[in-house]
């Protein structure tokens, strides 16, 4: 996935800009140095510009960050329909988790900084729910779908920024045993799953989330 490249100032006169623009480099900021660190004085810094020449176009922070999250939905390729529509919903928490992954604090961004729902994520759900349809889904089972694993991938990757944010570079911390577990084998068994790390957890909850999706699926063209 590519960006634009935001321009850099040149001396004696300031650099042109606009909306996509400043969300490019708001993006490019948030891969450098994750959301925390988008501020209106670190981006005007970083195209170039004044501090009120922002405001010419974006509306405040919530407009920003409704600039970048459209931006981003805009600029990130999506997997097309290949295989399975098991291997397909796959490769979308996949790309969700990866491409976010990217961009520290983006997923939280999109998810939970912009309301109304970005235009382009409601696009972006509405041609998930068509490849679904195409590989044989009644539109309703599509919509729902499409909808449950995209808000499943979308938690996992908060969850796992979060995680970085806490627990380090590496992203994780192993737990020490619970104290008081009254049944040993569980108790073993936490520590087992606890110390596989996030993948595993994802993996794991995503088959029983396309185990469930099968279900629905067989009954509704029983």
């Amino acid at each position: 996935m590519a960006h634009r490249t935001t321009p850099r100032r040149r001396p004696g006169r300031p650099n042109r800009i606009d909306r996509e623009t400043i969300a490019d480099a708001a993006i490019e900021l948030i891969a450098e140095a994750g959301v925390d660190a988008l501020t209106f004085q670190a981006l005007a810094a970083r195209l170039g510009v004044r501090h009120p020449a922002l405001y010419r176009h974006v509306n405040g922070r919530p407009d920003l960050l409704r600039a970048v999250a459209d931006r981003f939905m805009e600029t990130t390729r999506w997997p097309d329909p290949v295989g399975s529509w098991q291997d397909y919903l796959r490769a979308v928490a996949c790309a969700i988790d990866t491409e976010c992954g990217r961009y520290p604090g983006m997923m939280d961004l999109i998810y939970n900084q912009v309301w109304p729902m970005p235009e382009r994520l409601i696009l972006a759900a509405i041609e998930m729910a068509e490849n679904l349809v195409a590989l044989g889904f009644p539109r309703q089972l599509a919509l729902v779908a499409a909808d449950m694993v995209a808000d499943f991938a979308a938690d996992s990757r908060i969850r796992r920024d979060r995680i970085a944010r806490h627990a380090g570079q590496d992203g994780f911390t192993p737990v020490t045993d619970p104290d008081g577990a009254h049944d040993p084998g569980l108790r073993a068994a936490f520590h087992d799953r606890f110390s596989a790390g996030p993948n595993v957890w994802s993996d794991d909850k995503l088959e029983i989330i396309l185990a469930g999706i099968e279900a629905r699926l067989t009954a509704s063209s029983g």
